[in-house]
């Protein structure tokens, strides 16, 4: 028989919502600030996404490589070996916006915006627990806008997840602190383990936190010999973190029971970057040594807080990563901390700012990228004064209280300045943005990777090859090979393969489409921002003939004469410049390679092959070289007045009417 429910006694589900109300009205403040947080981190990490910086780094390209595998195997281990060694963590983060959004810069750098948001966020609740609102607000509107963050947040690296998992672990760690619930020390333990997944650079942190755990425990310690605490409490604290501990290893494990394989090669990386691992160290002594770490410990104090110091592999330090508005601020903040020492909060944050160094100072790579965890304490450390000064407002009347926040406010809003000013203004269009993450190069294999996938590619450049990450990840279908130094010794023009072709043509190689436009005229130029093209399908090439294209005319001849010689004597030079020399005739005139035995075969060792003449016999109408070693002459016979005639004339060559010629250096 069913029961009334007497007046005025609530459903569990009224019950639940009358709850939530309460809580939401508790927390209406945390939660606006929440939200104008979530505005202002978004709207500087998601405006012109993939415009600033343009173009898409290497490592970038990894991480999406590395995604691609997720999304077809499923697991991929803890730990790959791309980009030199790194954890999976953030590959399974980036897995369903690709899956979304397709293998592009956008899904691959949204990834990164929103962890970096979520950081924010994190930053504002963490604070919050181990200080107080303004503290925890402050510190995340500075990091939200901070350039240091902003930057990482805004390109697809893996360790844009690392301060995330820093404040998670701090979070849950000063809960059970606080509450003495189980709960959250186990919480904190798990957080900890999966940070390992992060970046390579994660242990400093671990190794700060133990510090830290080992102060608050000596602290216990004492007060039990005051007798403030008992042992009892001493126990159950050394349980409460062994438990935290445990947990941790666990959650580590996958990744510990892979580095524990040698065949896997994870120390590979660590030595690769280490300064232990150095002839510096290795050969110095105590005092060497010393001198070693104090140098770099200067550097990156230098370059982070002061002057500034380029990482191109990063693509940042054009300026200081801390702002001079923002240095001042931390100064203070961290004399009010160093005042406010016996609190578990100020000790922490200290702890991190002085020890989160070392992950750049015992490596010789990665200035700001094997730091970059130091970033949310920092934004702490500016954000101290600020919330002390807001606290003395407090007690002032309403109307000197306006004036106080509104100091604060001009404050924050010339961090802001100083920063996205810098960012969105200035460094976009800098030298260092152009190298470190290769638009040419990414605006090339977005453009192959709209080729049909039949289409054999031709690469010219002499800063990327045609295996480089970024074509791998943005065009992974097609086929080519590189056609120019560095990567092949000499540049070559021909068309050997026998099916669509596509030349690609970068840098210093711009120009190198002209020529090739001559030799086959019956190609389709395609002009890039910054790379050229030449679309030469199979229909369009001859059935008969050296792969020079249809030349009838005369003039058209001597074009392609022309513009074959000025190609091999860019090759002479390439060989001159490694060799110390060009191929030696001995004065003698040879032909250009029709004959085994010529000097300039040698041009062909790298695989590059030399251009005929347009009529195609070389032993008969083809090219000529003479060279005593230290210069050189190029012939070609000449038909008509359109390039002006050579002045020497070899008697070897008298048959021939009138020549072309180009001499060198």
């Amino acid at each position: 028989m069913a029961q009334e429910r007497s007046i005025g006694e609530r459903s569990p589900g009224g019950q639940r919502a009358s709850a939530l109300f309460r809580w939401l009205s508790e927390h209406q403040i945390d939660l606006a600030i929440l939200a104008a947080l979530v505005g202002v981190s978004a709207a500087v990490r998601l405006t012109l996404l993939t415009d600033i910086p343009l173009g898409l780094h290497g490592d970038e390209a990894w991480t999406g490589l590395d995604t691609r595998r997720v999304l077809d195997e499923g697991w991929i281990g803890p730990y790959v070996q791309s980009a030199f060694g790194q954890p999976t963590g953030m590959f399974y983060v980036v897995a369903p916006f690709m899956y979304v959004f397709g293998e592009t810069i956008f899904a691959l750098r949204l990834a990164s915006a929103l962890v970096g948001i979520a950081t924010v966020l994190m930053a504002y609740v963490t604070f919050r627990v181990m200080f107080d609102r303004p503290h925890a607000a402050f510190a995340a509107a500075l990091l939200s806008v901070g350039i240091w963050h902003l930057h990482y947040s805004r390109i697809a690296f893996t360790l844009i997840s690392w301060p995330l998992l820093e404040l998670t672990t701090l979070l849950f760690l000063f809960l059970g602190l606080r509450t003495g619930r189980w709960g959250w020390f186990a919480l904190a333990g798990l957080s900890l383990g999966l940070g390992v997944y992060t970046y390579n650079a994660y242990p400093v942190f671990i190794g700060a936190l133990a510090v830290f755990v080992v102060w608050v425990g000596v602290g216990k310690l004492i007060g039990a010999l005051r007798g403030v605490e008992s042992r009892h409490q001493i126990v159950l604290f050394a349980t409460k973190i062994g438990l935290m501990a445990f947990i941790a290893l666990l959650a580590a494990l996958p990744l510990i029971i892979y580095a524990a394989d040698d065949s896997n090669g994870f120390l590979d990386h660590h030595r690769f970057v280490s300064l232990f691992e150095t002839i510096e160290w290795e050969s110095a002594g105590v005092v060497g040594r010393i001198d070693l770490i104090s140098d770099r410990t200067y550097d990156f104090a230098e370059a982070a807080f002061w002057s500034g110091k380029i990482d191109d592999a990063d693509g940042a330090g054009q300026q200081a990563m801390v702002d001079r508005l923002s240095l001042v601020l931390m100064v203070a903040g961290a004399a009010i901390l160093a005042w406010r020492w016996r609190r578990p909060a100020s000790v922490a944050v200290l702890l991190m700012v002085l020890l989160l160094p070392l992950g750049t100072v015992i490596t010789t790579q990665g200035l700001f990228r094997q730091t970059f965890g130091i970033v949310p304490f920092l934004a702490l450390l500016a954000a101290v004064p600020l919330a002390a000064v807001w606290r003395w407002g407090e007690r002032l009347v309403p109307k000197r209280r306006y004036f106080v926040r509104a100091g604060i406010a001009v404050v924050l809003a010339g961090v802001a300045f100083l920063n996205l000013s810098f960012y969105f203004d200035e460094y976009r269009g800098t030298f260092l943005v152009g190298y470190t993450f290769g638009p040419p190069m990414t605006e090339a294999s977005l453009f192959v990777d709209t080729l049909p996938e039949d289409t054999y590619i031709y690469f010219y450049s002499s800063e990327w090859s045609f295996g480089y990450e970024t074509r791998r990840f943005l065009a992974p279908n097609h086929k080519g090979e590189n056609r120019a130094p560095p990567f092949r010794s000499n540049p070559a023009l021909t068309a050997d393969h026998e099916q669509d072709l596509a030349f690609i043509f970068l840098g210093r190689y711009l120009e190198t489409a002209d020529e090739v436009a001559q030799l086959f005229p019956t190609g389709t130029l395609i002009e890039g921002e910054s790379f050229r093209a030449l679309l030469l399908p199979l229909s369009a090439r001859p059935e008969e003939g050296p792969g020079i294209g249809d030349v009838v005319e005369p003039r058209d001849r001597d074009t392609v004469r022309v513009a074959s010689l000025t190609v091999v004597g860019r090759a002479l030079q390439q060989y001159q410049d490694e060799a110390g020399t060009f191929p030696s005739t001995s004065v003698e005139i040879q032909t250009l390679c029709a004959a085994p035995s010529d000097a300039a075969c040698a041009l062909e060792q790298g695989g590059g092959k030399m251009p005929v003449d347009p009529f195609g016999d070389g032993l008969e109408n083809g090219y000529w070289y003479s060279s005593d070693g230290s210069t050189y002459t190029l012939y070609a016979q000449r038909e008509t007045s359109a390039f002006p005639e050579c002045i020497d004339h070899p008697e070897s060559l008298r048959e021939i009417e009138s020549l072309l010629c180009v001499s060198g250096p």
